[in-house]
């Protein structure tokens, strides 16, 4: 099953994400990047890291792009109900940090979406176009 991180500091969000995407993902929640970072500290390891933009301390963003940075296997995807990109997500999702910028309310079965082709892109199994044979007779 694949392991989600959600990070986000209201617990409601939290709690609804896990109530929806539960069963179809091993979900993990923290409240606040800290918690976040920490999970990481601990030693638990993660596919695929969904956060909150706006929270106290570090943003999602950055933590995004320190998580990315010491785990370049982990798929990072920002939430934010914020339509602007003066944070730099732009940048970050042009850097390859950010594999996708959804926004808030985010519905379930996009999020969802989002997660599986965040996987499918990292192991390469994503509908690609077919590849022509090495080798044609």
């Amino acid at each position: 099953m694949i392991k989600v991180l959600v990070v986000d500091d209201e617990e409601s969000i939290l709690k609804g994400i896990r109530l929806n995407l539960g069963r179809t993902f091993d979900i993990t929640l923290a409240n606040g990047s800290q918690e976040a970072m920490q999970t990481f500290k601990d030693g638990a390891s993660f596919d695929v890291v969904v956060s909150d933009m706006r929270m106290p301390g570090m943003d999602g963003a950055t933590m995004l792009r320190k998580i990315k940075e010491a785990y370049p296997q982990v798929m990072t995807i920002l939430l934010t109900g914020h339509a602007d990109f003066e944070f730099g997500g732009s940048q970050a999702l042009q850097s390859g940090l950010l594999f996708r910028i959804l926004n808030k309310p985010c519905p379930p079965q996009k999020l969802s979406a989002t997660i599986k082709a965040a996987i499918e892109e990292r192991d390469g199994t994503g509908k690609e176009e077919e590849k022509a044979p090495d080798t044609v007779l």
